[in-house]
């Protein structure tokens, strides 16, 4: 799960609220801080916050660990509150919350 040479994809509702920078970084952090450390499963959230004018990801590892990534980036009140990451096996799709029941 989550290999970085598999596909990757971001929806286009989501690459409407969100910038690519953002978007890229959340990849970064599943690659560089999250695999090998936590169990990722299929579908992986991450919540968006402001902090100091900039955007903080937020990953929760099942209740085991809350991990915050500080991002050079600054927020908009537009951004989405939660991203999702489905892996489905063949490709990898970050999208909106409520994409991912669709």
């Amino acid at each position: 799960m989550f290999e970085p040479d598999e596909a990757r994809f971001a929806t286009v509702g989501l690459a409407d609220q969100l910038p690519g920078a953002v978007i890229d970084s959340i990849w970064e952090i599943i690659d560089q801080d999250l695999k090998g450390v936590v169990h990722l499963p299929q579908v992986l959230q991450f919540a968006l916050l402001a902090r100091n004018g900039q955007v903080t990801v937020i990953f929760e590892a099942r209740h085991v660990a809350i991990m915050e990534f500080d991002l050079p980036i600054a927020f908009q009140h537009g951004f989405p509150e939660t991203v999702a990451v489905l892996d489905d096996g063949r490709t990898q799709t970050m999208m909106l919350m409520d994409e991912l029941a669709d």
